[in-house]
């Protein structure tokens, strides 16, 4: 079975450490992956705003050296950015950036992620910065002019644009100026209402763009508390599946970037008990979907976009998509 997260913070949590390691002291680790049968596992660079005195962009860098250094050498993983995903006993790992603060529209950084091989990226992270609104955010907007033009350029480029975090105003516009658009790590806002998850006309634009939503495993997103079971996660499952579809649900851990979890997933050795409470629950088909078909679905999609030229009928579906998406913009044109 292809397995697959689409989130975790364990470049941070490299950057953080006074011995930055791959093999210990972490969440995500080579044994981790090896035992959790993780096939494909999305690293996240992180800007931390959060701390005054740090350089933004210095710090993505940095942890970029770790991801060559400690996670790409060692032998457990492969990188092979905008290729197929397929099924393998290593774990094929996938380079994105959350937040943008450190690049703002500074063309060089960007074409810079570019050749560093990042292929997803996060606008925002709870609040917002020069180019969107922030999910935290009470009063949000969309894209700001700056906003508009990164999202040209990371649609140009094939990159794929991560509506996680955004406010709500921006995620829309996001989407409707994006060919390929997902979102990382986020749960039902129907069933939990926190900002940090989605909408019902949120979770729309996912099918509209044939992509998915990651379900994180974080308890303070899934029912508000620090505690959470595997049936407390099924509910954001059963009901994101229920009202757009099987093919639009993953994994999207947030390990190493949360200081709880589900019981029984605190790490990716946890995923295997999950798929086996999950085959209880749902027709393989849709497990399978779940753990990972569904990922390895929307990035090939992905992959195969940036080769391959827009026929007619796929730009009169992008332009519908942008009509509906444009509708639910409060702000369309707000900088």
């Amino acid at each position: 079975m292809f397995i697959a997260d689409g989130h975790c913070d364990a470049t941070l949590r490299q950057f953080e450490a006074e011995t930055p390691s791959f093999t210990e002291g972490m969440t995500i680790t080579e044994s981790s992956l090896r035992e959790g049968q993780v096939n494909m596992q999305l690293f996240a660079l992180f800007a931390p705003v959060y701390d005054e005195r740090a350089d933004l962009f210095d710090s993505v860098l940095r942890q970029v050296d770790h991801f060559y250094n400690l996670i790409v050498s060692n032998e457990q993983v492969v990188f092979a950015p905008c290729t197929p995903l397929t099924e393998m006993s290593k774990t094929r790992a996938i380079l994105a950036l959350e937040g943008a603060d450190g690049l703002q529209d500074d063309w060089m950084k960007w074409r810079l992620m570019k050749r560093l091989g990042v292929e997803s990226v996060g606008l925002t992270w709870n609040e917002g910065n020069g180019l969107a609104a922030g999910c935290m955010e009470e009063r949000g907007h969309g894209l700001t002019n700056k906003g508009r033009e990164v999202v040209t350029f990371l649609r140009n480029e094939g990159m794929i644009v991560d509506g996680a975090h955004l406010h709500d105003d921006s995620y829309f516009e996001a989407a409707s100026l994006s060919d390929s658009f997902f979102v990382s790590h986020a749960n039902s806002r129907t069933i939990h209402n926190h900002p940090r998850n989605l909408t019902e006309e949120q979770l729309r634009v996912i099918k509209e763009k044939n992509s998915l939503v990651g379900m994180t495993f974080f308890p303070k997103f899934i029912n508000g508390s620090e505690k959470a079971t595997f049936a407390d996660l099924l509910r954001h499952i059963d009901h994101i599946a229920g009202s757009i579809g099987s093919d639009y649900v993953g994994f999207g851990s947030d390990f190493d970037g949360i200081p709880q979890s589900v019981s029984g997933l605190e790490s990716p050795r946890g995923i295997l008990d999950l798929i086996d409470y999950m085959q209880k629950h749902y027709k393989e088909d849709d497990v399978r979907k779940f753990a990972g078909e569904n990922y390895r679905r929307s990035i090939t999609n992905t992959s195969n976009a940036t080769r391959t030229a827009t026929t007619v009928n796929d730009l009169s579906q992008l332009s519908k998509i942008k009509r509906n998406c444009q509708r639910r913009c409060v702000h369309p044109l707000r900088v």
